[in-house]
């Protein structure tokens, strides 16, 4: 059998029998499937278990086992650890499921680690990893050399083709009346019409396979688009392969095709199904839709992807490549999966064992204990009103840099080697506030993790100053801002409950150096002649009458230099608006302003703009408001502008009430906390939710709907077919109520 080495670069990865399919694109451009044969394996610790009865155990299950020891990962101490190895990627579910049944959770080990990451973590070969493979003709690969590292900042990596799949207009599908398929790829936009039947599969294959993208892009594809096209398929008995045709070495050279590979042969176009589930996430209720994966080809949904929407296809791909996960499951999951998989990594690489389950409870604390250390972030209350020449000064990556330069981690705070123990050993670095400490002898799994996070970003951010193209620009953005919700949800996974490498102890500590950092901070603005605004949790807002960029930027270095902790300017408002609440106007919200920077650009939170039950007609309106606020240059050009700025709200209702708004336009967006049957208020979420399960629509816990208010009896119409009779004179108040929450505080 022929031999061959490939460069190139590990597209995808995916379980097969008896071993991985890995997915490769070669240096010539071509995607050809790969086999390695790969068995994963779980671990069983503990003093307490019996060598008898785990061979006993492992000869059940058919696996292979082999004594060793692991670390502890909270004591750091060795202890025993058995490794089985079972039979195939399919059966460590059920054998982990067999081994907690038998030897209880607390033994488990290395045991929900998705065998994808487990290969790449014994192989190298991660996700979009350039690499150098020796493999036969048929595609089993006998060796692999990585040629690229995940922390490269400027690894090469080929160009992928991409196509956009959905249904025509806006909204989602099953929520109207059914329109055409659109399938755009290379600026071309084919569409396909659903009466058409058996032909309309075929003429939708054929798109497919000619365009030939490497990612297919949809909307609502997860929960609607594939499953009725794969229904639709099934039942007309029409192939639909959606997916890529496996090609081995032989395949590409002309060669004889050998089939005695773990390549599935059946893999052409199937789409590869998952569960559906919904959940809580910061207080909100999460649907996630069923992921619809292809083979040898990317499906993301980008209606089910919140990475995919923040960052794009460059953001994913570098998720991939630093977390391990593939590609298309990488979209579908949060920021935290991400970052829980490189600290998965981390600990196998350094031989600690992973617990299948979390083991330590919080500690007890009294509720004076609780009043001390559960204070969470700082947050100052600023005094409503406007101002000028501010200027902003935030922490960089706060929280994580303090985990970072700290060691906080689970197993670093309040450890038993720096607390005294044995007596009179040396105390560990003591945490301000909350009487804790954190350890002086051992590097904590959480900062180990997150420090080449920081350093990455850090570089990307420099990348994309220095860039002088906007495609370069945007590039490195997408990077970076993908690296950023890395460690955001690095902090918060230290105080999740059900973190295996979390405890609410380190949460703690984190934010007792921010509020001392913070405060610090403001201490240092005052005493250089600064009046200190507003502080909220990583940044100040201060000013100083004359002052100019440069004099914030001589704070920033003060602040950096004191502090030890990097501070920088993020810009100086022309003019910052702190809003009132809505209940007392003398009273502001610590997130809620707006205001226009020396550049043009424009800032803000908490208004009507950024909350995603806005109809967009009212969005664009505070939009385009604020679009001719940042030309004013202060606060008495603001106060000239006002006879302006109420001509484009006149005009903004004169469209309404003329009838000339798209229903879109006026769609409100809300998102079910809780099942359908369970809503008994009658509010216009709950009535346009009865109109769609009326109508079929099948409706989950965190599912997202739109609805219009129409004028026929005050009632909400959640199933658009554009024959609806919207309510002008709410959506007239609601356009008058955001052009005020504006407009107010520069009046009189």
């Amino acid at each position: 059998m022929s031999r061959r080495e490939m460069n190139g670069w590990v597209f995808d990865i995916a379980a097969s029998p008896g071993g991985m399919t890995v997915w490769f694109r070669t240096a010539a451009g071509e995607t050809v499937a790969l086999f390695a044969p790969f068995r994963p394996s779980f671990v069983l610790a503990g003093n307490r278990l019996k060598e008898p009865a785990l061979r006993a155990a492992a000869a059940r299950w058919k696996c292979d086992l082999a004594r060793g020891e692991g670390i502890d990962f909270l004591s750091g101490g060795t202890v025993p650890a058995w490794s089985f190895t079972v039979p195939g990627p399919a059966l460590l579910g059920p054998s982990v499921r067999k081994a907690e049944k038998a030897f209880g959770a607390e033994a488990l080990c290395n045991a929900d680690i998705a065998p994808e990451q487990q290969f790449s973590c014994a192989t190298g070969l991660y996700p979009l990893s350039r690499a150098a493979v020796d493999c036969d003709g048929d595609g089993t690969i006998r060796s692999a050399r990585v040629l690229d590292s995940p922390w490269d900042v400027d690894a090469p990596h080929p160009s992928f083709s991409i196509a956009l799949l959905r249904m025509e207009g806006t909204g989602h599908p099953a929520h109207r009346s059914v329109r055409p398929l659109e399938f755009i790829a290379d600026g071309v936009t084919q569409s396909l019409l659903w009466e058409s039947g058996a032909d309309f599969l075929r003429d939708l294959a054929r798109l497919v396979e000619r365009a030939d993208p490497d990612l297919l892009v949809t909307e609502y594809g997860d929960d609607w688009l594939l499953p009725r096209l794969l229904a639709l398929a099934g039942r007309l008995r029409v192939p639909l392969p959606l997916g890529r045709t496996p090609r081995t070495p032989d395949d590409v050279s002309g060669a004889s095709r050998n089939r005695g590979t773990g390549i599935d042969p059946a893999a052409p176009g199937r789409v590869r199904g998952g569960r559906e589930r919904s959940f809580v996430s910061y207080g909100r209720v999460i649907f996630r839709a069923a992921p619809h994966t292809l083979a040898g080809r990317w499906h993301v949904d980008a209606r089910n992807s919140f990475l995919f929407g923040e960052t794009g296809l460059p953001g994913l791909v570098e998720l991939s490549r630093l977390s391990g996960i593939p590609l298309q499951r990488v979209a579908r999951t949060s920021p935290g999966t991400a970052i829980s998989a490189m600290q998965v990594a981390t600990a196998l690489k350094g031989g600690i064992l992973v617990p299948y389950k979390k083991r330590e409870p919080e500690a007890f604390k009294s509720g004076v204990d609780l009043v001390v250390t559960d204070k969470g972030g700082l947050t100052y209350l600023p005094r409503p009103g406007a101002h000028e020449n501010v200027g902003e000064l935030d922490f960089a990556s706060m929280y994580p840099s303090l985990m970072d330069r700290y060691n906080i981690s689970p197993e670093t705070v309040n450890c038993a080697c720096c607390g005294g123990y044995p007596p009179g050993g040396p105390p560990g670095l003591p945490v301000p506030e909350i009487g804790a400490h954190t350890c002086l002898r051992r590097r904590g799994l959480v900062p180990d993790t997150i420090a080449p996070i920081l350093l990455k970003r850090r570089l990307l951010k420099e990348r994309q100053k220095a860039a002088t193209e906007p495609e370069a620009r945007e590039l490195f953005r997408k990077r970076q801002t993908a690296l950023k919700w890395l460690l955001v949800v690095s902090f918060g996974f230290l105080g999740y409950r059900n973190a295996r490498f979390g405890r609410i102890e380190a949460h703690e500590a984190v934010t007792a150096w921010g509020r001392e950092k913070l405060l610090s901070a403001k201490e240092i603005a005052e005493r250089e002649g600064f009046a200190f605004l507003h502080g909220l949790t990583d940044a100040i807002w201060v000013k100083k009458e004359g002052a100019e960029a440069e004099d914030y930027r001589g704070l920033s270095e003060r602040i950096t230099a004191e502090t030890g902790m990097p501070i920088a300017l993020e810009g100086v408002y022309k003019w910052l608006v702190f809003l009132p609440s809505k209940r007392n106007r003398s009273v502001a919200v610590p997130n809620r302003f707006a205001g226009a920077f020396t550049n043009g650009e424009i800032k803000a939170r908490g208004i009507a703009l950024r909350r995603s039950d806005t109809p967009p007609l009212v969005a664009a309106l505070q939009r385009e408001l604020l679009e001719r606020m940042t030309k004013a240059g202060g606060l008495s050009e603001l106060r000239a502008m006002l006879p302006e700025l109420r001509e484009v709200v006149d005009a903004a209702v004169s469209g309404l009430r003329g009838g000339r708004i798209p229903i879109e336009g006026l769609a409100i967006a809300r998102r079910l906390s809780k099942a359908p049957e369970r809503y008994v208020a009658n509010t216009a979420a709950a009535a346009a939710t009865r109109e769609l399960c009326g109508r079929g629509v099948t409706l989950r816990p965190g599912s997202k709907i739109r609805y219009v208010l129409a004028d026929r009896g005050g009632r909400a119409v959640g199933f658009l077919d554009g024959t609806e009779t919207p309510d002008v004179a709410r959506y007239e108040e609601m356009l008058r109520e955001a052009a005020d929450e504006l407009m107010d505080t520069f009046r009189g």
